[in-house]
């Protein structure tokens, strides 16, 4: 980095498998966002699409920072991305997903006025092979060992990723995003939700999450209540209600 080189406030950080049908809007939404002090992190996790391969170059040519890694999964890209990230708030981003204009600008001002919130999320709106909003139930711990109440993109501070241990990478199916985001609140940090549908979550039959088999699903939820064992220890209510809701969640 030169002396006159800006650091950015927020890094959004991209994995991409094999999508590179979509990441070029993913990759326009953050350009076109209000707040302009942002970098891009672009993750190949392992694509094997000549497609893919062959717009993440242009990309990177452009310049972008284009990171290449062996298939390790969802969790151990953003992982990668988060270290080489140079903004102080780290932003996760599908790329498949699109983001509002407004959404960084909105987000950093809550974090910056709001030392205790640590996790500034949004409503959804749904599109492709499904359309509406989608908005989560008002957050709360004990709710969370129950079900996600964050949408996978919410922006949160890279000293709490530090201190949560990142993202599990053993989530190879799917839900790394809720396990994160137990770790990190168990802190006490708070969370906020921005009442509008800053997120466009782009609805595929052959997503990652929908297209989890059952003994996948649950794999991961006896994960999730291994690594949160003590919580669940002392909120055992919310082990069938676990099981309950999670075997049906399309996030």
């Amino acid at each position: 980095m030169t002396p006159t080189e800006k650091i950015p406030v927020v890094t959004v950080v991209v994995p991409c498998y094999n999508l590179g049908a979509f990441i070029r809007e993913s990759v326009e939404s953050v350009l076109n966002q209000s707040l302009r002090d942002v970098e891009i992190v672009i993750v190949d996790d392992g694509s094997d699409d000549p497609k893919t391969g062959t717009i993440l170059d242009q990309l990177e040519a452009g310049g972008l920072t284009v990171l290449r890694t062996a298939n390790c999964g969802v969790a151990a890209a953003r992982n990668r991305g988060i270290e080489a990230a140079r903004g102080r708030y780290i932003l996760p981003l599908d790329a498949d997903d699109l983001i509002e204009p407004s959404f960084l600008e909105k987000a950093v001002l809550i974090l910056e006025a709001n030392p205790e919130v640590g996790i500034v999320g949004c409503d959804a709106e749904l599109f492709q092979a499904a359309s509406g909003v989608r908005r989560l139930p008002g957050f709360s711990r004990e709710r969370l060992l129950s079900e996600n109440l964050i949408f996978a993109s919410a922006l949160f501070r890279k000293s709490q990723w530090q201190e949560a241990g990142g993202y599990c990478t053993s989530f190879r199916f799917g839900w790394e995003d809720w396990d994160f985001w137990i770790s990190m609140t168990r802190g006490g940090c708070q969370v906020v939700r921005i009442p509008e549908p800053l997120l466009k979550y782009r609805i595929r039959p052959d997503s990652r999450d929908r297209s989890m088999a059952p003994w996948q699903k649950g794999a991961m939820l006896l994960l999730i209540v291994a690594r949160h064992f003590y919580s669940y220890l002392g909120s055992p209510a919310n082990l069938f209600t676990l099981f309950a809701n999670a075997a049906a969640k399309k996030r």
